[in-house]
């Protein structure tokens, strides 16, 4: 209950209430824009000021490599369900959002782990950073795979754009950058940036979470075709990665923090970073399926419920 009623689950609530009322409430694309840049540099930066102060070891070597495979098993075991129900390209796309990670998801359970004082560490950005690309060439090389064998007219792309929008888009390059900053600059200087990069990060978060849940819920409205088969998809599809994660988490050793943010990062699933590569390289799949599931079915799902759950089940597995 403590978790539901943080100010930012609270705030999605009320975006999503904005919807179900007809609220005139608008927000502008770019201002929408402007606050998941900040948000992703905001938490990069940190991260990288973080890792800056950590030892690497093993385990974080061992964590790191562990999540890029995930990102890569994941699509597979959810493309072989989907596809049974949607064509190729539409299961490829729904199975490539669910291999990546919800920046935001994330960033609200670090906002959490903040707000009470709980350590994590800065290896987990990188971390979420790295599990942003793998799931994107996963999910078109299964799309283009499928489609021959199917005998269906077969996807075309080019490998050359695939990566350089896996690796270069923007959130994924923002993160990355922004990590890499806070990592080589002087951990003096920390300091001067307390406002603007730690002081009114919760209230950004708060205002975007608002704009996700009015996007939420007007994405639920689009999920029509085989509505049922796809709901249930989306909402067992994070609790069975979740516990494949802690049973990582266990025997990896992690402590709670990080071992609760690598439930949230395999539970999650993107809305920002792969659609905006399949809009580019996977055209033939139809957006309103994979954003009505991971934006409007998957993200609430987590924010909601899925964050207490899986904090409740690393404290009670990994104390």
């Amino acid at each position: 209950m403590e978790m539901i009623l943080d100010p930012t689950i609270l705030f999605f609530c009320l975006g999503v209430i904005a919807v179900w009322v007809n609220s005139n409430i608008e927000i502008p694309p770019q201002i929408t824009k402007f606050l998941s840049y900040y948000l992703l540099m905001s938490i990069g930066f940190k991260g990288g000021i973080s890792l800056a102060n950590a030892v690497f070891t093993p385990q974080i070597f061992m964590t790191i490599c562990v999540g890029m495979l995930a990102a890569v098993i994941i699509p597979l075991w959810l493309f072989y369900i989907l596809k049974k129900k949607l064509d190729v390209q539409n299961a490829a796309a729904a199975a490539a959002c669910y291999g990546s990670v919800s920046a935001v998801t994330f960033l609200t359970a670090i906002s959490w782990l903040e707000n009470r004082g709980l350590n994590y560490g800065g290896h987990m950005v990188a971390m979420m950073a790295l599990m942003e690309s793998p799931a994107i060439i996963v999910g078109l090389l299964l799309a283009k795979t499928a489609s021959s064998k199917s005998g269906a007219k077969s996807v075309q792309f080019s490998m050359k754009e695939t990566l350089h929008d896996a690796f270069f888009n923007g959130s994924v390059f923002i993160l990355i950058g922004s990590l890499m900053i806070g990592y080589i600059m002087n951990p003096a200087k920390a300091h001067d940036y307390q406002v603007f990069v730690y002081d009114i990060f919760k209230g950004f978060l708060c205002f975007f979470l608002l704009d996700l849940g009015m996007s939420a819920a007007r994405q639920i409205k689009e999920l029509k075709n085989n509505a049922i088969f796809l709901t249930t998809i989306a909402l067992v599809a994070p609790l069975i990665n979740s516990v494949f994660a802690l049973l990582i988490a266990k025997a990896l050793g992690l402590s709670v923090g990080d071992g609760f943010l690598f439930m949230i990062l395999l539970a999650s699933a993107s809305y920002i970073a792969v659609p905006a590569a399949l809009k580019t390289n996977l055209p033939q799949a139809t957006p309103s399926i994979y954003l009505s599931m991971s934006l409007g079915l998957t993200f609430p799902f987590n924010i909601l419920l899925g964050l207490p759950l899986y904090w409740w089940m690393a404290q009670k597995f990994l104390s």
